[in-house]
């Protein structure tokens, strides 16, 4: 633990430097095995019959004042 205030915030700073650049390594790395193996971010067959973009309907709302 450091002592000094100055020391505690860079400390501070330099833990958070590094969860955000393992977190970008991670989506790098993700990416890369996506492009090398041809694959999708997630399997196609988790993907219902519902979630269609052309199964939606546009439903007209009928307000009635109070």
């Amino acid at each position: 633990m450091a002592q000094l205030p100055h020391t505690s915030l860079t400390s501070i700073a330099l833990t958070f430097l590094v969860m955000n650049l393992s977190t970008l390594l991670l989506r790098l790395f993700w990416g890369f095995l996506c492009q090398f193996f041809k694959i999708t971010s997630f399997p196609p067959f988790h993907i219902n019959k519902i979630d269609n973009l052309g199964s939606f309907r546009q439903r007209k709302l009928i307000f009635i004042p109070a």
